[in-house]
């Protein structure tokens, strides 16, 4: 089994990468807020904002500052290359330049979590 999770800078997808999982037969899945490690650097330290921001990493754009969701789920290996294409596809509607990345990782093993077991 794997763990693909998907980092999504535009939220307003997420519905429909959650439609399809329902589709490819993918019964759960976690959503999780997070930030980039830019954004939680630039919103903590002007200076790094004022020396490094633009250098690094481009022209700041207002829409940047919001925050993107993580979400994790667990599939069996064979189906990790058809759900990452489909989630391409629904975000090719897309014109930003970075709205996010995806990775998988192995599972060895789930073990829920029950009271008085």
């Amino acid at each position: 089994m794997k763990a693909l999770f998907i980092i999504l800078r535009e939220t307003q997808y997420i519905q429909a990468i959650l439609e399809m999982f329902l589709q490819k037969n993918i019964k759960g899945a976690t959503i999780l807020e997070s930030e980039g490690m830019a954004s939680a650097i630039t919103r903590k330290s002007d200076l790094f904002a004022a020396m490094h921001h633009n250098t690094f990493y481009g022209q700041s754009d207002p829409e940047d500052k919001k925050n993107s969701k993580t979400i994790i789920t667990v599939m069996k290996d064979d189906q990790v290359a058809e759900v990452v294409t489909e989630v391409r596809k629904i975000l090719q509607p897309c014109n930003k330049r970075a709205i996010g990345f995806m990775f998988s990782m192995p599972v060895d093993d789930i073990f829920l979590i029950k009271p008085n077991n």
